[in-house]
């Protein structure tokens, strides 16, 4: 049997995966962003078009309720969790501090794997701790029963349950009942999935995030940069589908374009060249 070099059998893979060997990685940026600096977002490598902020921008419009039905938020790894907590605080916050009491339901799992929310943090987002119904179910079905109960009580800001994995309950039965109770309730349910497949759901809109670097403080006050997401939009009945990369203002809650780094930024491994460069092979001493 002949022998390959390795660097054939990445251009290969590359090439099954929709990279073909040497081509450029897309370079649209957003507005203010240098594309000669843009760090591909996940899922942008894989064919996804990217998209501005104002798509984001008109799905949750500013100082309203997104419509009421179920919104999935999805990450990869429960490590990536915060920026579910973090995207679903960020979209709170835009409702308004008048829109009412939100209740946050999480499975005991779920919550022993992604830890609690903290009310400082809650706090520079602008939600105000106080105005959260904090409830923990002992399992995935509990939380489901939980959020479905908690439809029924009126003026409401939103529902967010935490149920992470794909436990057997959660399945397109499930979730078309809450939505169909979101629907006549008119209170949105945000529905967070740490380490979450792409399963069957009736969510009307579904993302999947990552956190991203923030970029610098554009005022130069903050020693931390503004929370940053890497977002796949995959769902969104009647509207556009893509990816961008973005970064929330606590101080308005406005969507903004993640700005270039101000030093280079190494490509994503998948998207670097197949064939390694010069390296040499150095003999090491057997320790004596």
């Amino acid at each position: 049997m002949a022998s390959v070099p390795l660097s054939d059998l990445r251009a290969r893979i590359a090439a099954l995966e929709g990279r073909a060997r040497g081509a450029a990685v897309s370079t649209s940026a957003p507005a203010g962003e240098s594309a000669a600096e843009t760090v591909p977002a996940p899922g942008a490598s894989s064919g996804m078009p990217r998209f501005d902020a104002s798509v984001l921008e008109r799905l949750y419009p500013q100082g309203a309720r997104p419509e009421g039905t179920v919104h999935d938020l999805v990450c990869a790894h429960h490590r990536d969790t915060g920026a579910l907590t973090g995207f679903a605080a960020a979209l709170i916050a835009r409702m308004g501090a008048d829109a009412g009491p939100v209740v946050w339901v999480t499975d005991a799992v779920t919550a022993g794997e992604t830890g609690g929310l903290y009310g400082p943090g809650l706090a520079a987002f602008g939600i105000d701790p106080a105005r959260l119904l904090l409830v923990t179910a002992k399992s995935p079905a509990e939380a489901l029963w939980a959020m479905e109960e908690a439809l029924s009580v009126p003026h409401l800001a939103a529902i967010v349950g935490e149920i992470g994995g794909a436990p057997r309950v959660l399945d397109l039965t499930a979730t078309r009942r809450l939505a169909l109770r979101a629907e006549r309730r008119g209170t949105p349910v945000l529905l967070l999935r740490p380490a979450g497949p792409d399963t069957a759901s009736a969510a009307r809109v579904r993302l999947t995030l990552a956190p991203r670097p923030s970029g610098p403080d554009p005022h130069g006050l903050a020693v931390l940069g503004r929370p940053g997401f890497s977002i796949r939009l995959t769902r969104n009945r009647g509207g556009p589908t893509g990816a961008v990369d973005l970064e929330v203002r606590p101080h308005d809650h406005g969507f903004v374009p993640r700005p270039a780094h101000p030093l280079p930024v190494a490509a994503e491994a998948g998207d670097r060249p197949a064939r390694p460069g010069a390296a040499e092979i150095v003999a090491l001493r057997t320790a004596s």
